[in-house]
């Protein structure tokens, strides 16, 4: 009996020394998760001990939407889903345990559900199998704002982890999609929202995201028939949705602690039609446009908009909204002497905000923008404006930042190509291929952003 039992407990004690060592990590994927299915860009959760991973984001709730994890980022097999016979899907109640599936390509393909839309801790121990979530303090507040025309505009909004006294803060305001329209108040950070919360101690601000009534589409009313920008009117009067953000926004711009020469906007799909909308109506509000997916009718697009920083983002085989709307905007704010960089990938569907938002430059780009007048170009540092100069020479690219200076390096996909730290005056960063950089440094009293281009 003895012999039985010390076999069982060595069983037992193997099978958790194998498990923890079988996964090394795991991935959230699902279109409950800010990524959809798409098994590259799946979230890695964290080892916190052997055999346990944590991941803390925002998860939707509605329809069909769910999650499930992968053992292996990129592969569908095998994957850990919920642990039921037939097809169909759990939804997890925050706080219960919930038993996991080996899903090897074979049986009935589950996945879990949340009841609510909101920010979770999920746990998986893969020693026995077990899941588990909890939900999380709301970290973006929740507020509504009384617009002029007598609706209510539910909005969420993220601010600086510490506000300082005295200190003024850039605002990002963010259009959400079509698919995020409604009055919960909760599916409008279904994308996007991850990447300020993730960045919220080395890029304090204050970023909102107001969410668009279900019966309305940000920047037209009635909802275009088609996407193809070119069908889009060049004159109209501002629609009511667009009318109830401009006013939330004019009032959030009287708090004595936001910025008024750092005011940001971004959006996707609608959004992103919004985005090129608000900028064109608002030209002196802003101080860069960064359009995903979107279009506008390039007849608008004159001296007005030139003095905004552009950074226009589309997936070349984008089923849902023309690739060529970003293509002639991005040709015709070239014409008219806009600050303006386009960047296609190539291959990338609809949902190409994905890569967009994990890019590593994005938010060093984004912030290092301050409103401008005229046509006078300002390559604007995240404080003082000390004497620095970011240049190339031939391949090599001279940083005159002072003593105890970082520098980073990304190239146009948004990747850090090269870093390092200097204590002498001047840096030269030898054997840069040709193309187009964006190189920052940072002091211990400020950042500073360049757009530089090697030319062999």
């Amino acid at each position: 009996m003895k012999k039985t039992v010390y076999l069982l407990i060595s069983l037992f004690f193997l099978w958790n020394v194998d498990a923890a060592a079988m996964y090394e990590n795991l991935w959230v994927v699902g279109d409950a998760s800010s990524v959809g299915w798409n098994p590259n860009s799946s979230l890695q959760m964290e080892p916190v001990s052997d055999g346990v991973f944590e991941w803390t984001g925002s998860l939707a709730s509605g329809g069909t939407k769910r999650f499930k994890f992968l053992t292996v980022k990129g592969e569908w097999h095998p994957a850990f889903t919920c642990q039921i016979e037939t097809a169909g899907h759990t939804v997890v109640v925050p706080g219960e345990e919930y038993s996991l599936f080996v899903f090897t390509g074979s049986g009935a393909d589950n996945a879990f559900q949340v009841a609510e839309t909101a920010e979770y801790k999920v746990i998986v121990n893969v020693n026995t199998m077990k899941m588990h979530v909890e939900k999380q303090e709301e970290t973006y507040s929740r507020g509504t704002f009384a617009s002029a025309n007598g609706e209510t505009l539910h909005y969420r909004m993220l601010t600086p982890l510490n506000v300082e006294a005295g200190t003024k803060y850039p605002l990002v305001l963010f259009m959400h999609g079509a698919g995020e329209r409604g009055s919960d108040n909760n599916a409008q950070l279904t994308h996007g929202s991850e990447l300020f919360l993730q960045n919220r101690e080395t890029c304090p601000a204050y970023v909102v995201f107001p969410q668009c009534d279900s019966k309305y589409f940000w920047a037209y009313e009635p909802q275009p028939a088609s996407y193809n920008a070119a069908t889009f009117p060049v004159e109209s009067e501002i629609a009511p949705a667009q009318q109830q953000v401009k006013e939330l926004l004019d009032s959030l711009l009287t708090l004595p602690d936001i910025d008024p020469d750092r005011v940001y906007i971004t959006g996707i799909s609608m959004g992103g039609m919004a985005t090129f909308d608000m900028a064109c109506r608002f030209p002196d509000t802003f101080a860069a446009a960064v359009p995903v997916c979107g279009g506008i009718n390039v007849e608008r697009l004159n001296a007005n908009v030139k003095n905004i920083y552009w950074r226009i983002f589309h997936g070349g085989a984008d089923g849902v909204v023309p690739v060529q709307n970003s293509r002639e905007a991005n040709t015709k704010l070239t014409a008219a002497g806009a600050d303006v960089e386009y960047i296609e990938y190539p291959g990338a569907g609809h949902d190409v905000w994905t890569p967009v938002f994990q890019r590593e430059d994005f938010l060093p780009w984004l912030f290092a923008k301050t409103r401008r007048s005229g046509n006078t170009a300002i390559d604007s540092p995240n404080g003082n404006t000390s004497e620095k100069m970011i240049y190339a020479v031939d391949n090599t690219i001279i940083i005159k930042s002072g003593k105890n200076m970082e520098y980073r390096i990304y190239n146009v996909a948004g990747q850090l190509v090269k870093q390092g730290k200097s204590t002498g005056e001047t840096t030269s960063v030898f054997g840069m291929e040709a193309g187009v950089y964006l190189v920052k440094s940072v002091t211990d009293t400020s950042d500073f952003i360049k757009k530089i281009i090697i030319n062999h």
